[in-house]
């Protein structure tokens, strides 16, 4: 029986918003039923300076682990998990706010189902924004909204090529992409799914610690959540749980590094994943692809009319991860 659940709140310069969450989550504690699940909060501080004080105060009897450096999301987060009192890790982003009870529905789900390792609550836009019932309508890349961004499948050369040679871009609700992003599947009841966002992701403590945490190379962020979920699914089920809702907005450690330093990081990362899951031949198909798709960006940014960042950063992300498919540098 799941007596406790553990929010893991990883900080980087964004003690506004990670206030806020955590006060969300004080709100939130207060309404489990008397006698239910216990909810406690670490929070983890990447060198930024954030006020153990100040969230203490939002959300009474939190933990908080201070680095003297950013040692990235993974290690950060691994950190937390150490330190978690509950059966369950709630693994959530400073810019996720948890809606009404997220946390009874949960370690419901994770009792009636033993099966189960992991469970994605319900993410949705931070004005509680959810899309019309029916066929969903998956948004490009670069514009995706939370029920886009949140379920996939995992890597494969198919989706590689889908999107970085742009057919997600110009045909962002083909076939093999809706079937990727779940697009199909009734978002109001639960199913399993290959991989689930860490921004908001509930882990058995146990299987974490079997499948090894986080892999702390994937730094400082992005893609650790892909490699732990292709390794949490060895031990289990991972489900979408729409009786539990977060609001998220996304995109703010990447805006903060400026798309110039956040794409080779992506990519980077990336190559990381396939040089872990993918064979050889595979491994340097992906290479190919990702140089074919920097190059066919760079050709085609002079004649884009909606570039939703200068041109300059665009062309120097590009070119750097250009370097780091055809090997003249590394990530």
């Amino acid at each position: 029986m799941i007596r406790g659940i553990t929010a893991v709140l990883v900080s980087w310069n964004d003690e506004a918003d990670l206030l806020e969450a955590a006060a969300a989550l004080a709100r939130a504690r207060a309404l489990v039923p008397r006698g239910g699940v216990a909810v406690s909060l670490v929070v983890v501080d990447n060198g930024s300076g954030l006020s153990a004080a100040l969230v203490r105060e939002r959300f009474p009897g939190a933990t908080v682990l201070a680095n003297a450096e950013n040692r990235g999301y993974g290690p950060a987060a691994n950190q937390g998990a150490a330190a978690a009192a509950g059966e369950v890790v709630f693994f959530l982003n400073p810019d996720a706010r948890v809606e009404g009870d997220p946390f009874t529905p949960l370690a419901r789900l994770f009792d009636e189902d033993p099966r189960v390792v992991a469970a994605a609550p319900r993410l949705v836009e931070m004005d509680g924004a959810t899309p019309p019932r029916g066929r969903l309508v998956l948004a490009p890349p670069g514009r995706e909204d939370q029920a886009t961004f949140q379920l996939r499948a995992l890597p494969t050369l198919a989706g590689d090529a889908s999107e970085l040679l742009l057919l997600d871009h110009w045909r962002p609700n083909h076939r093999g992409r809706r079937r990727r992003r779940y697009a199909d599947e009734d978002r109001e009841r639960g199913f399993a799914v290959e991989q689930a966002a860490a921004a908001a992701l509930a882990v058995r403590r146990e299987a974490f610690v079997r499948v090894g945490g986080f892999d702390e190379r994937f730094v400082p962020a992005w893609y650790e959540d892909v490699d732990l979920c292709a390794r949490l699914r060895a031990e289990g089920a991972i489900v979408y749980a729409p009786e539990a809702r977060v609001r998220h907005r996304g995109g703010e450690s990447a805006a903060r590094l400026g798309y110039a330093r956040f794409l080779p990081v992506l990519y980077g990362n990336a190559l990381r994943y396939r040089a872990l899951h993918y064979g050889p031949a595979a491994r340097a198909v992906y290479r190919l692809l990702l140089a074919a798709g920097m190059t066919l960006r760079l050709a085609l940014l002079p004649f884009r009319r909606d570039v939703p960042r200068e041109r300059s950063d665009a062309a120097r992300a590009y070119v750097r991860v250009l370097g780091l498919a055809v090997g003249l540098s590394r990530a």
